[in-house]
């Protein structure tokens, strides 16, 4: 796991400071802070309906900003669209995965490609199940494939920073241990800033070195994943709902 400042000599590739944000006049999240530095990744963990899927949707422009300041690398992407910000480093993969079902494989890689390392052939070489499916269509693939494939497409835009939401939901267990292998892969071998909502909670404090914990749209634990896996009374007090057994 890379440890809370990336590698040393890292560059910052996200910063929101003082955050709030929803849907229209309605503030979910408030005075959200956090950075995060190449070849980082950082878990997001609460119950359901705390503001996770918000919180990445923020970063993505897909919410109403009300207050605070939204960086990527040197650029203020507070008020971009979310192209802009998809241009600038941005990728995004969507709980719902949002394949095209009568796309093949490869050409729902092709439709997000920009200039840039990850091409279809490289996606192949992380996901090796895609490459055998190249020419079957979006609904003719497996929902662990589908995963793998909304990870492909995002990569395809070559971003530096990676948003899941909940990537391992629906999965068998060997395909999500396949799924974790990709995700370390490109924190650790492509160096990309990694945000990961995720439910599995065993999952989440194993994969980021530093996990936040929200509750009702605010930052309520920023730290060491480890002291949270190591103290299930405290982790329970945080989430609640026996998370930690």
């Amino acid at each position: 796991m890379t440890g809370p400042a990336g590698r040393a000599g890292a560059e910052r590739l996200l910063r929101l400071a003082g955050v709030a944000a929803g849907y229209g006049e309605t503030v979910v999240l408030e005075d959200i802070d956090f950075a995060l530095n190449e070849g980082e990744s950082v878990s997001v963990i609460g119950r359901n309906g705390v503001g996770k899927t918000t919180l990445l949707a923020t970063i993505m422009g897909h919410t109403t900003m009300h207050r605070g300041e939204i960086r990527i690398g040197p650029l203020v992407a507070s008020r971009l669209e979310s192209h802009r910000r998809a241009r600038a480093g941005l990728g995004y993969v969507p709980q719902e995965r949002e394949i095209f079902p009568s796309l093949t494989v490869l050409e729902n890689l092709l439709v997000a490609a920009r200039p840039g390392r990850w091409t279809a052939e490289r996606v192949f070489g992380a996901f090796p199940q895609l490459s055998a499916r190249a020419g079957n269509r979006g609904n003719q693939i497996s929902g662990g494939e589908q995963q793998m494939l909304s990870i492909g497409r995002a990569l395809m835009g070559n971003p530096r920073v990676l948003l899941l939401d909940e990537p391992s939901e629906g999965l068998a267990p060997v395909v999500v241990e396949a799924l974790v292998r990709a995700i370390e892969g490109l924190r650790d071998e492509e160096r990309l800033a990694i945000v990961l909502v995720e439910q599995n909670i065993r999952l989440a404090l194993d994969l980021s070195f530093r996990t936040l914990v929200m509750d009702r749209g605010r930052i309520v634990y920023d730290g060491p994943s480890i002291a949270l896996r190591d103290d299930p009374t405290r982790l329970d007090a945080l989430i609640g709902l026996g998370a930690a057994r």
